[in-house]
């Protein structure tokens, strides 16, 4: 199951560049100190920022 426009290919990319950002933002953390639970409350509030902002009405309904 191919589709030939190359979405499958740019998801699969975007996806792949995603993971190398968590892993990297991890290291950092890392590196500076931070624990564990910091990084769970770290994850947590950017999960919050993203309901938030799911939840937003958009600009392009007004």
């Amino acid at each position: 199951m191919s589709q030939s426009d190359g979405s499958i290919e740019q998801h699969s990319e975007g996806r792949r560049a995603l993971q190398v950002f968590a892993k990297s933002v991890f290291k950092e953390l890392k590196r500076n100190g931070y624990d564990r639970g910091e990084m769970v409350a770290f994850a947590s509030e950017l999960l919050e920022l993203v309901t938030r902002d799911t939840k937003a009405p958009s600009a392009d309904a007004e």
